[in-house]
């Protein structure tokens, strides 16, 4: 393999995990996250500058600076953009606005070679399998490596968490706080009781499942609070926050 997949080893250890996302496309600023030890790194190909050129500069500048494990935010659940991510290394896929069952089992299948899967084989020459050097055991390994998560941003999603946790291969789920108010009606209020509410009915349909929870921070609510209630992986910032709250840090002191 190209790297053991820490944070899936962690997490089936139940140790709680930390992570961050990575926005600015920049390998220089990947590595700098990623001296800094997280347990995973999330590179945003949704909302972000990041096409597969710039997805694989950050991936090596982030197995350069340390054991961060290597998550791959994708456009949309399409075996096209799957495909690309997975070949080109990423240790784990999140598939964002996961919505049913259906599409849990589709997003696996994107995932996985045939005959369990709809997945074009060219591990022979993909970088994920060292260039095919080591094609072999990454067919023999791949599954017990890779980490598939399905985000969860809408009613849609949390009403149907029970059947898209029961999906074999799906092995978290991750709320995302801002597109969940923004579907169900109050984009952005943080403090709204049916947020929290929202998180509560999330960890508890999965409590039977035996699948990871995973979620960002928002507003009002810290990591510690989330781990506490149920959360195994837990999102802190950003590097463009990063970026801006020591901006902002360094102006606020320089006015004193």
């Amino acid at each position: 393999m190209w790297r053991v997949n820490r944070l899936k080893r962690a997490l089936a250890a139940n140790r709680s995990c930390l992570g961050a996302w990575l926005f600015s496309g920049d390998p220089a600023v990947a590595e700098i996250i990623g001296l800094e030890r997280f347990d995973a790194l999330i590179i945003d190909q949704e909302h972000s500058p990041n096409g597969i050129e710039s997805t694989i500069a950050q991936m090596r500048a982030i197995a350069a600076a340390g054991d961060s494990t290597v998550l791959v935010r994708i456009p949309d659940i399409q075996p096209h953009f799957v495909k690309l991510a997975l070949d080109a290394g990423a240790e784990g896929i999140l598939a964002p606005k996961v919505e049913s069952a259906e599409q849990a089992r589709a997003l696996v299948a994107a995932c996985r070679y045939p005959p369990l899967g709809m997945r074009g084989a060219h591990y022979t020459v993909s970088r994920a399998a060292r260039w095919g050097g080591a094609a072999t055991d990454y067919l023999k390994d791949y599954r017990d490596e890779l980490l598939i998560v399905a985000m969860i941003e809408g009613a849609s999603g949390l009403q149907a968490a029970n059947e898209i946790a029961g999906v074999d291969g799906i092995d978290m789920l991750f709320l995302g706080p801002l597109d969940l108010t923004a579907d169900m009606g109050y984009m952005g209020q943080f403090d709204d009781p049916r947020l929290r509410a929202a998180f509560d009915a999330l960890t508890t349909k999965l409590q039977a499942s035996g699948k990871w929870l995973g979620s960002t921070t928002w507003p009002g609510v810290t990591a510690s609070e989330l781990m506490a209630t149920g959360c195994s992986f837990v999102t802190v910032g950003s590097d463009v926050g990063f970026l801006q709250g020591g901006a902002r840090a360094a102006l606020a002191a320089a006015a004193r």
